[in-house]
Formats: C-alpha cells, structure tokens, sequence
C-alpha cells in the first residue's frame, strides 16, 4: 500500500518541479534578452549616475539617491519603490512592477564637449 501513495507524490513532485523550473526559466531569459540588446538614447538628462528602463517605446530613469523616476528629457514622472520594485507615477498608476535595480542598465551625466566657445554677451 506505501508504494503506490509513494508514486503518486513523487509523480506529482516531479511535475510541480519541472512546471516552475520552465517557467522561471523562460522568465530569466526574456529578461537577460531585453537588457543585452537594449540601445541606451545618447540624449537622455541625467545628473547623477541612475538606472535606466526602457518601457516600449517610453524611457525611464530611475535616480538612486531619491528614487524619483524621470522620463528622457529630465522630467519627474513618479517614484519608484524598492520594495514591491514598482515604478508609480505621480497620478498613482502602476507604470512598471517587480523591476529589480541590479540588473538594469546603468547611465552617467554626458560630460560637455571640450570643443565648446564661450561668448561674452554683454559687450
């Protein structure tokens, strides 16, 4: 009698470990894609080193200091919160949920060409 109850949990552990293996897999995979062929827009406004999220065709950047989160151009859109790893705009609606800051790409201040010409303008 023990050993066909016994077969039956093992069937059924064997299936439940296969189901979630596959799909974390596939999970991670999408994910690694994503951010491997991601091309980073040279002109996005940041000062500090942030995390970059590219949603669609919609960029986000994420400062780590104060966790605001801005669009391209440097404008605050929302926050992003690091416990439920969502990003909220300001209005309250979800934008983006379980983004995890480690493996999102990083982006710096662009540093002023040394070719630039000062004018004065006032004389």
């Amino acid at each position: 009698m023990k050993l066909p109850i016994f077969r039956c949990l093992l069937l059924a552990g064997i299936l439940a470990t296969a189901w979630n293996c596959s799909e974390s897999a596939a999970t991670q995979d999408s994910a690694s894609n994503k951010t491997s062929n991601l091309q980073i827009p040279q002109n996005l406004v940041v000062s500090e080193p942030s995390y970059f999220y590219q949603l669609e065709s919609k960029y986000y950047v994420i400062a780590p200091k104060t966790m605001t989160v801005s669009d391209g151009s440097g404008k605050v859109i929302g926050t992003f919160n690091t416990s439920t790893g969502a990003i909220m705009s300001l209005s309250g609606e979800i934008i983006a949920i379980n983004l995890d800051l480690s493996k999102l790409p990083m982006v710096s201040p662009t540093v002023p060409s040394k070719d630039l010409i000062a004018v004065d303008l006032d004389s």
